[in-house]
């Protein structure tokens, strides 16, 4: 129950990342047991924190922890991406929103909840001052609301709207707007000066102070030069004031806070009515906390960063757009011009004047009846590794609501994305480090679903050639009879060959597929295309080697001088 309390206290007023408390509670409950009972490693292997990174700047750990639920809840999705069009289609719906959260957070900061009972005319202006701050507020929110309200579609600000609009219409709120105005008028019009006697002993020294009259005029000003030597005839008052009490800070004795305070006290029978006043506008005031308004803030952060990027993107010919999810049981995917979106906010970094395809490729990937399982085959750096992560990439930003970075994009909804991305210091023929591959792979086999999406990338590299070949066929054939969708990027070429017979296995629920990265086969340049066929013999090594390896003829020559 403790737990179910502390959760509703930092939820905002209206939730724009979940539909209901419910949905929010069973995300949060997911994202504990994945942690506990599921490997992990898509976090890493899929680049999460750099995307996290890309949306949320500010908080990106706010878009890893939407990252670690692993949504698979249609539902939240589409309210997601419904209040992510807001965003899009309504330019002023966040510069607005903004405005208004960090006009409401500088008011919080100042603690007027604690300033009930003010005992200075300092508290009382603060408090007057953030409440007139928090009405001009609310007023704004229903000026946007009554302009651009009928053209949000979202449930997620329609929602948040409607939690304003019934506090800007209610009983409470109208009568702190007429607190407040009243307190106002009062603090010009009434008091605007007070006559102050005070009594001397005989030596002068003062021994008693107290007020005698008060006035809602001001007391003279003493003319300057300028005055007196322009306007010598007109009327003035026989005695001025002789200079400013109170400056911006208080002085360092703290006098001027004491006066205030005992002017107020002096007062009671007028700031006593004051003090009432406020009393009630705080009231009003209480139902809205810190804690909503940040919630609110942090969650706009992350529409607002999607929004941003997917500008860019298009400002630099490739789109991002909105994924169609459907039902895990169909296990289909078709995806057009994907790309892996951290290599492209690499590529885009170094070089601001590409765009579109010289940018970066662009490739489509299905899954579906001709093929679920693909081996992908290549080059060395034809961008195996990079396509794989894209693929992966899509998927989990799909299914968090996110706008994915493709040109269209339909797929059912997984339920987890197992990776086994083995790094380049790890791969060679390694005892203890193949059986520690062959228990990570255990692990998913255990876990992994028809239902799951899985990607390898260079697995099965720790033993002989031909033991990593017979051992990775194995491998594809289990998770095909399971009925896994996923990719096996690597340089096992006979894999690719090895397909149809896996598929003929009366048991297999996913039909393997042979795809490779293209190359141009007079130049050995890389092309970074994927397309079906059979992997060529050679993994173009030698061309690794031509470029960067060392020259024997070279060698030859070094050698006769």
């Amino acid at each position: 129950m403790a737990n179910n309390t502390s959760e509703r206290e930092h939820m905002p007023i209206a939730d724009l990342l979940y539909p209901s408390t419910e949905k929010r509670a069973a995300l949060k409950k997911r994202r504990i047991e994945i942690e506990e009972k599921l490997p992990c490693d898509y976090l890493n292997d899929l680049m999460t924190e750099s995307v996290s990174a890309m949306i949320c700047r500010r908080n990106p750990q706010n878009v890893m922890r939407l990252f670690r639920e692993f949504n698979c809840d249609k539902e939240v999705a589409q309210y997601r991406l419904d209040a992510f069009e807001d965003i899009q289609n309504h330019p002023k719906l966040s510069p607005v929103m903004y405005k208004i959260i960090r006009t409401m957070l500088d008011g919080e900061r100042k603690n007027v909840r604690n300033m009930d009972s003010p005992d200075t005319f300092s508290q009382l202006g603060a408090c007057i001052e953030v409440l007139d701050a928090y009405i001009s507020c609310m007023e704004q929110l229903h000026e946007f609301y009554m302009s651009e309200g009928q053209g949000l579609n979202s449930l997620a600000f329609r929602g948040m709207f409607a939690c304003f609009e019934e506090r800007f219409n209610s009983e409470d709120f109208a009568d702190m707007k007429r607190d407040i105005a009243e307190l106002k008028e009062a603090l010009s019009e009434k008091i605007r000066c007070v006559t102050i006697a005070i009594n001397f002993d005989q030596e002068m020294r003062p021994i008693a102070a107290g007020i005698v009259d008060y006035s809602n005029k001001p007391a003279g000003e003493k003319p300057s030069v300028f005055d007196r030597l322009f306007y010598r005839n007109s009327a003035r008052p026989d005695t001025y004031v002789m200079g400013k009490m109170r400056t911006n800070r208080p002085n360092e004795d703290g006098f001027v806070n004491e006066a205030d305070k005992a002017l107020f006290g002096e007062l009671e029978k007028i700031t006593s009515q004051y003090i009432g006043r406020l009393a009630g506008a705080l009231k009003a005031y209480d139902r809205l906390t810190f804690e909503h308004m940040s919630a609110i803030e942090d969650q706009l952060d992350i529409y607002d960063g999607l929004a941003a990027l997917a500008e860019n993107a298009q400002a630099r010919g490739v789109k991002m757009c909105r994924p169609t999810l459907y039902d895990d049981r169909e296990r289909n995917a078709d995806i057009r011009k994907l790309y892996d979106i951290c290599f492209y906010a690499k590529v885009a970094a170094a070089n601001s004047k590409l765009k579109g395809d010289e940018l970066i490729v662009r490739n489509d990937i299905s899954m579906d009846e001709s093929g679920r399982f693909f081996i992908l085959t290549g080059a060395n750096n034809g961008g195996k590794t990079t396509f794989t992560r894209a693929v992966g990439l899509c998927f989990l930003m799909a299914q968090t609501g996110f706008y994915v970075p493709a040109e269209s994009c339909e797929l059912s909804i997984c339920d987890f994305i197992y990776t086994h991305f083995p790094r380049e210091e790890e791969t060679g023929i390694n005892s203890s480090r193949f059986t520690a591959e062959i228990k990570q792979l255990k692990t998913i086999s255990d876990t992994i679903t028809s239902n799951s999406l899985l990607l390898m990338n260079e697995s099965i590299q720790s033993t002989t050639p031909k033991e990593c070949t017979e051992i990775a066929a194995e491998l594809v054939r289990i998770f095909c009879i399971i009925g896994v969708r996923g990719i096996f990027a690597t340089h096992l070429t006979d894999l690719g060959y090895m397909c149809d017979e896996i598929a003929a296995d009366p048991d297999c629920r996913s039909k393997p597929d042979s795809i490779i990265a293209e190359v141009d086969e007079e130049s050995g340049r890389r092309l970074y295309r994927i397309r079906h066929g059979l992997p060529s013999k050679t993994s173009r090594a030698a061309d690794v080697f031509d470029k960067f390896g060392i020259n024997i003829e070279e060698i030859r020559g070094r050698q006769g001088r």
